[in-house]
């Protein structure tokens, strides 16, 4: 147990930052791992590139905490680089994936970490998701398949793991060639390779982690998206993760990237895999802010003060 009334468990929390991020977001996100009962024994920051003088700051001000360990590329490389270089600097068995700009609801490294410890077969686990709007004060689950004959059966369909979610052995993922720099895939096309190469995923009903939407619509649309869509359709057709049976559904896939605002609004509307959730995602921010230990708090104390 920690001084904190907190016990580390052996997982190495990961993710990038680059000059989009936002210092109120971020701080949010590793609060949300660092207050809870059960937290990381390592946090492995990758800075992608140019970042923000106000992150600059906040990560002078962690980096006197022995279990954040920041590694910074020169130049920005892309998500799927930063994250490949970054998992390789992962020193546990175990990695768990988090976005900056999201909330990891209680518990969750605790139950992801004892469901893949229990089952040696298993070799990646996520969960459904909370998408919330803080604007508008809405909140929905964004669902995925769950066990792995479920997801065996759409995984061509579409992507069977919310990526912010996911916690997964290291050496698994490495032996599948890790993560590729392919611009909004490159968690998706990660995994295809896993499911060819016949790794064991399974997906948690209950959400484990809020994720930020300005919109519950998808924002991924427009004509820049195309290209996107379109190397990760070769990449997937060349190291053959998908048969060309389904060239067809990927095709559609890119020509909603420029369907008009009301067919999308739509599309979102018949989304059965989306329903609404009394969960009250508003008050779990304040709650992290107003947290004794919270880094929040003694940020917003600090000479730096960036409140």
């Amino acid at each position: 147990m920690t001084k904190n009334n907190t016990y580390n468990i052996p997982v190495s929390c990961l993710c990038s930052i680059y000059r989009e991020t936002i210092l109120s977001e971020f701080i949010i996100a590793i609060d949300s791992i660092m207050i809870q009962k059960y937290i990381p024994n390592e946090i492995v920051i990758i800075v992608d590139g140019y970042i923000k003088k106000d992150i600059k700051m906040f990560l002078e001000f962690i980096k006197t905490d022995e279990i954040f360990k920041i590694y910074k590329i020169k130049k920005n490389k892309g998500l799927g680089f930063a994250l490949n270089y970054g998992l390789k600097k992962c020193t546990n068995s175990i990695v768990a994936r988090f976005d900056t700009d999201d909330i990891n609801l209680q518990n969750r490294l605790k139950i992801q970490y004892d469901l893949i410890k229990k089952n040696s077969n298993l070799s990646i686990i996520g969960s459904n998701v909370f998408e919330y709007n803080e604007k508008i004060k809405t909140c929905k689950i964004k669902k995925v398949p769950l066990n792995h004959k479920e997801i065996f059966k759409s995984y061509m369909f579409r992507n069977p793991i919310n990526h912010p979610t996911v916690m997964f052995k290291k050496d698994d993922i490495l032996k599948v060639g890790s993560y590729k720099n392919l611009n909004l895939f490159e968690d998706y096309e990660l995994w295809l390779r896993c499911i060819k190469n016949k790794l064991m995923i399974l997906n948690i009903e209950k959400p484990l982690v809020a994720m930020k939407r300005e919109s519950l619509l998808n924002k991924r649309s427009g004509t820049k998206y195309i290209n996107y869509e379109l190397n990760f359709l070769k990449e997937v057709l060349k190291i053959k993760t998908i048969k060309k049976i389904y060239i067809p559904f990927y095709i559609l896939r890119i020509i909603m990237r420029i369907t008009p605002l009301r067919l999308s609004k739509l599309i979102s509307y018949l989304d059965f895999n989306r329903e609404n959730s009394n969960f009250d995602i508003l008050i779990e921010i304040d709650n992290i802010k107003k947290n004794q230990f919270s880094y929040s708090k003694k940020y917003e104390d600090s000479k730096y003060n960036f409140f």
